[in-house]
């Protein structure tokens, strides 16, 4: 009986290491989230409430510029015997929704992929405003991965596609408003020479800005002349519809 036994025990052992696996993954989160809660209360965000399971779980939770957020979530328990934390997140709230798969390993590297969504440009206004500029549409997100190295903010790949719908926009120039319409744009996103680029062009793909942010942490904007163009205002200078007429950068991260 006992050489039995002994047989058995790797198998006894890993039916003992599933039991306790579920166990940890099906605890209520609002069981654990009494411990976690003290240790919350640092972060920029303020969770509201939490329900479900550490397997498949629901946040809500207020943050900062973008109001009330619904966070669902799914583990994938294999990953987690990896010691990775693999899931499948769901992000929705007023003006956006985004869906991705998302992945943590140890050495603290975040990989998103299939990321989609919308997001509202209601959402930039505070940012617009402080410029006296305003902007109506949405952008929406598609086949957007990415890998972060949490512990440097380094952005080590990153591709996809984000799409501005179109809208009215409104912006000063030498100090008078102007108002006119965007048509629809195109920002294809890729890794080029050590920063990641937001490469801005029209449906026809004709190029009329850049956006970048490197891996020091400097971002910036180029806009072409070409831009001026569909907004149906002059450019004064000789310039052609290539020539880069504006250009910012600052520190982000």
């Amino acid at each position: 009986m006992f050489k039995a036994i002994w047989a058995a025990r790797w198998y006894m052992l890993l039916g003992f290491l599933v039991f306790i696996f579920t166990l940890i993954a099906t605890t209520p989160l609002h069981f654990v989230w009494q411990y976690a809660e003290p240790h919350a209360r640092a972060l920029p965000v303020k969770v509201k409430r939490v329900s479900g399971t550490l397997w498949q779980g629901q946040l809500q939770l207020q943050a900062p510029q973008v109001g009330l957020l619904e966070i669902d979530w799914q583990l994938e328990p294999l990953a987690l015997l990896m010691a990775q934390a693999d899931v499948l997140l769901d992000v929705s709230g007023e003006g956006i929704s985004l869906q991705t798969h998302a992945q943590v390993s140890l050495d603290q590297q975040l990989s998103l992929s299939e990321t989609q969504g919308e997001l509202s440009s209601a959402l930039l206004q505070p940012m617009l405003r402080k410029g006296r500029a305003n902007l109506s549409g949405d952008f929406e997100i598609s086949g957007l991965n990415a890998l972060v190295d949490l512990s440097s903010r380094q952005i080590h790949q990153a591709e996809g596609r984000i799409v501005f719908t179109g809208g009215d926009v409104g912006f000063p120039v030498d100090g008078k408003p102007i108002q006119s319409t965007l048509p629809l744009l195109v920002g294809d996103l890729k890794r080029e020479q050590e920063k990641t680029v937001l490469d801005i062009n029209t449906d026809e793909g004709l190029p009329i800005g850049q956006a970048f942010l490197q891996n020091d942490g400097w971002g910036g904007v180029a806009i072409r002349r070409r831009f001026l163009d569909i907004l149906g205002q002059k450019w004064p200078a000789q310039a052609t519809e290539e020539t880069v007429i504006f250009e910012v950068s600052q520190k982000i991260l």
